[in-house]
């Protein structure tokens, strides 16, 4: 949810649909709808005075090193300091950014980038395909700490999973400035042409290609197998801003780079994000003008807002789910499937969504992949649900299949729940526990500081944990989430699936 006073005018960029962290494998699914506020249109002499802009995130940054971050959080300043070959619009369509014309050939292996001749970084320099070839052979190199960032480019660029490999292998001493990659599909054939190829055909690639991993980033100042320069300021990026200032639990400050492409576009001089994870701080630093956008607010503020100009409802091709860790740093009873669809059948997802605002905010999901996401002829969830696909409230159902597994009043399932102590996730998991608790099964909180959640999930050290998932590309994406080679360590390990 977002309140925001409408002399947002941060760039065209606002929303450009980079796919955000990671989420993972089923139980509760809820789409969100985005929001925001605004008052009364600014006039073009409000517009021309207002020149900077404060807007409240609702977690500490981790990263803005475009090889590594999967997180909403950081999104919010990357997506303002890069420009890639692509982006997305408003609706989710990929529009050519850097990229001036591609030419893709008959089997659909080869694709053939030219880079706009205008496309300089920050500092004046020319964005050459160089650039983009250090940029992804860079995250290939970086190691296990980037596995789900990388993925695109190990299933379908042809040798990358090998030399990704090769460089892990190796460790820190892998250099690759002067290691071979002639057997990988990156190559520029000239300043301003990239050739990438394929092993596979991918008809989505340009849009997989408006991601961060796939942004460039410069040589001369993007150190190897490290990230902590992208929290330091000062480096020259594509984008319509750059970054000045950096405290990654407190605050980021952008500046508008006068070289970007579609610099004319941008009318904010300076944005200041602010790390606010309490929303009801957010709400009221919104009503006395201390910030002037608020990402993160509760439902019962959108309320508040509701019917006037100031509210943004921005509906995205997100879920909010539970995952269970079944591999091996997995407990024992996630390895019964008829336990996890127990825990499944004991949520009640229309009571859940109507605590926390209503369906107009969080419609109800019964299925994994959510709305806006393609299909065959129709969007995926759509076919899904047309095929008479559910996973509705049934907690009898719940205690059957519980009682089979050999649980029952004198041996209970006991399960640790971990959240994130940002936003909804407290209220969430309280719910969850009283329904769990209704069908026997006893339940524990971990609540984890949010810097370090999606860490902790990525080593496989949870039992079953909330995420959510936003991606428009293509729905196979949402099956391979918590598999190995995305996560450093698997919280699904099958075998025949890898």
């Amino acid at each position: 949810m977002k309140i925001c006073r409408q002399k947002m005018h941060e760039s065209r960029n606002a929303e450009r649909g980079r796919i955000m962290k990671k989420t993972y494998a089923k139980l509760m699914a809820a789409a969100l709808a985005v929001t925001c506020i605004l008052p009364a249109v600014p006039t073009a002499a409000d517009e021309t005075a207002e020149s900077s802009l404060n807007v409240a995130v609702g977690a500490q940054f981790t990263t803005f090193d475009p090889a590594l971050n999967t997180e909403t959080a950081n999104n919010y300043v990357l997506d303002h300091l890069y420009a890639g070959m692509f982006r997305k619009d408003a609706d989710g369509n990929v529009q050519n950014e850097l990229c001036e014309s591609y030419e893709v050939s008959d089997d659909g292996l080869t694709y053939t980038f030219h880079i706009s001749p205008d496309a300089k970084w920050s500092d004046g320099q020319q964005v050459t395909a160089n650039d983009f070839v250090y940029s992804y052979l860079r995250a290939l190199s970086y190691g296990a700490d980037n596995a789900w960032a990388i993925n695109d480019f190990v299933n379908f660029i042809e040798g990358a999973e090998e030399y990704s490999t090769a460089a892990q292998e190796e460790g820190e001493s892998f250099d690759c400035t002067t290691a071979d990659h002639s057997s990988v599909g990156i190559e520029a054939t000239d300043d301003q042409t990239l050739v990438l190829k394929l092993k596979t055909p991918c008809a989505y690639l340009t849009g997989l290609m408006s991601a961060n991993v796939w942004l460039p980033v410069r040589e001369d100042f993007a150190v190897q197998h490290d990230s902590l320069w992208a929290f330091e300021g000062g480096y020259p990026t594509t984008g319509p801003y750059t970054l000045s200032e950096c405290n990654e639990t407190e605050k980021a400050v952008v500046d508008k780079n006068e070289n970007y492409l579609n610099a004319d576009d941008v009318t904010m001089d300076e944005i200041t994000f602010l790390c606010m994870a309490d929303k009801d701080a957010q709400a009221l630093a919104y009503q006395t003008g201390e910030i002037d956008v608020a990402l993160g607010i509760s439902t019962d503020t959108a309320l508040n807002y509701e019917g006037t100009d100031e509210l943004w409802m921005l509906p995205k091709s997100s879920n909010y789910y539970l995952a269970i860790n079944s591999a091996e740093t997995g407990p024992e009873w996630a390895k019964n499937v008829d336990v996890r669809r127990a825990l499944a059948l004991a949520i009640d997802k229309e009571s859940l969504v109507d605590v926390l605002g209503g369906d107009s905010f969080y419609p109800v999901l019964n299925g994994f992949v959510p709305d806006g996401v393609a299909g065959d002829t129709d969007t995926f969830r759509a076919e899904g649900d047309a095929d008479g696909y559910t996973l509705t409230y049934d907690p009898e159902q719940a205690k059957e299949l519980l009682a089979g597994a050999g649980y029952d009043e004198s041996n209970p399932l006991h399960i640790t729940y971990k959240y994130s102590n940002n936003g909804i996730h407290g209220d969430v998991a309280t719910m969850l526990q009283q329904m769990w608790e209704a069908v026997g099964v006893e339940v524990d909180f971990e609540c984890v500081e949010s810097g370090v959640y999606y860490d902790q999930l990525d080593q496989g050290d949870f039992e079953i944990c909330r995420y959510g998932y936003s991606a428009e590309d293509s729905p196979i994406q949402f099956l391979e989430m918590w598999t190995t080679g995305m996560q450093v360590v698997p919280a699904v390990n099958d075998e025949k699936f890898d």
